[in-house]
């Protein structure tokens, strides 16, 4: 049964071994979220949603789980490759900010969280790397940032993407925190929530 300290030794062996994979993604994603918010443009939107696939296809056959959890877990995640793969050519998300400054600075807040308040979280907390999981190769910061890039296109959004992030956010938000001691994923609750409730709000205007 998996709890913190086999959690922790996992990612250990796992960030070493993947090594610079996590930079590279953390800096690719820097690069495109400034162009997909300074120049929009639909080629924008699909070499986002490219990347999107390809940090979920990563996260579903390279992350540390293991025995039967490993099939669902691996399923599910790249149900959500396939998704973005097929919206690249559907073009139902229209990546962009939202216009009123609440909803924008929450946006933000997030994305900056995935990147860079995620592993201070953990840091605070006790654990630094390898022993945590990171953005673009772990699927916590990862849903994060993912998102708050939904939350900010409602209602140029697929709804199939949106509930397939919300409920691990929230599950895994609500539950990790507690039985494996990552208190980081409390942003990850509080992406998964707020997202539901735009999602409820917005649920006509999404076609």
């Amino acid at each position: 049964m998996l709890n913190s300290e086999i959690l922790r030794n996992n990612l250990e062996v796992y960030n070493n071994s993947i090594f610079p994979m996590q930079i590279i993604m953390l800096v690719v994603a820097m690069v495109l979220t400034y162009f997909l918010f300074a120049k929009p443009s639909a080629k924008m939107d699909k070499i986002m949603k490219g990347y999107l696939a390809f940090a979920f296809a990563w996260a579903g056959l390279m992350f540390p789980i293991y025995g039967f959890s490993k099939i669902i877990f691996t399923i599910y995640y790249l149900v959500l490759t396939s998704l973005f793969i097929i919206d690249i050519f559907r073009a139902r998300i229209e990546f962009k900010l939202p216009e009123t400054n609440g909803k924008k600075y929450f946006v933000l807040f997030l994305i900056i969280s995935a990147f860079v308040l995620y592993p201070v979280i953990e840091y605070i907390s006790g654990h630094s790397y390898p022993r945590i999981p990171l953005f673009g190769v772990a699927p916590c910061p990862t849903i994060i940032f993912s998102l708050a890039l939904l939350i900010g296109s409602i209602p140029k959004v697929d709804k199939k993407i949106f509930i397939l992030l919300i409920i691990p956010a929230i599950s895994y938000g609500f539950i990790v925190p507690i039985t494996l001691g990552v208190w980081a994923d409390l942003i990850l609750l509080v992406a998964g929530i707020y997202g539901l409730v735009m999602l409820m709000k917005s649920w006509r205007k999404i076609i």
